[in-house]
């Protein structure tokens, strides 16, 4: 990937998993270098992070959407949610809508915008507002793309990270029931890794 005005990664595998280290370390420790590096990483990567980066967890815009929700979430920094994230959340949106990512991991593929919207919706699942119904329509599409792209999947690790992000989306009780045929396919795919799982 370019990097953006001299910032090679700053999505939760680059620069923002270094900011939330620098702040925890700050709010651990009480020493301010920690919390001074913390601030002056994150001005940079807001004053240049840009919406061509991918849209993925661990090198783009969903690394950097959680990373400032956990933030927000754990108090580092004040805000509102909605008004720093709404560019994020379209383009999580128009990438869920045009299925523009070939893979299904974490950090480069599906289950990373799957971990943006768990973490958008995690504290807000009783929500009724438009922009959380928005959300939760769009994580349905997200939920039947995965299912779509589980097929093809032969690797037990890859079934263990989708396992992981559909225990997420159960918590917020969106879709439960496919969430629950998903879990039930991985887990005979862990089982079964290398050979064809029986698609239920």
């Amino acid at each position: 990937m370019e990097s953006v005005r001299g910032i090679e990664n700053p999505g939760m595998m680059g620069e923002m998993g270094k900011i939330i280290g620098f702040y925890r370390l700050y709010r651990q420790t009480a020493e301010e270098e920690w919390e001074e590096k913390a601030e002056v990483l994150l001005d940079e990567v807001m004053e240049n992070c840009s919406l061509e980066l991918p849209a993925t967890y661990g090198d783009g815009l969903c690394g950097v959407g959680v990373g400032i929700e956990y933030l927000l979430q754990e108090g580092f920094v004040g805000g509102d949610a909605d008004e720093i994230l709404w560019q994020i959340d379209c383009r999580v949106f128009n990438t869920i809508n045009s299925r523009a990512i070939g893979t299904l991991g974490i950090g480069k593929g599906i289950c990373g915008l799957a971990y943006y919207l768990y973490y958008r919706l995690s504290r807000r699942k009783g929500e009724e507002d438009i922009k959380v119904l928005r959300m939760k329509e769009h994580l349905i599409y997200l939920i039947d793309w995965i299912a779509d792209s589980l097929p093809g999947v032969r690797e037990s690790s890859l079934f263990e990270e989708v396992f992981f992000i559909l225990c997420l989306l159960h918590r917020l009780d969106v879709f439960n029931a496919k969430v629950e045929k998903l879990m039930e396919y991985c887990e005979k795919g862990m089982i079964t890794s290398g050979r064809e799982a029986v698609w239920i």
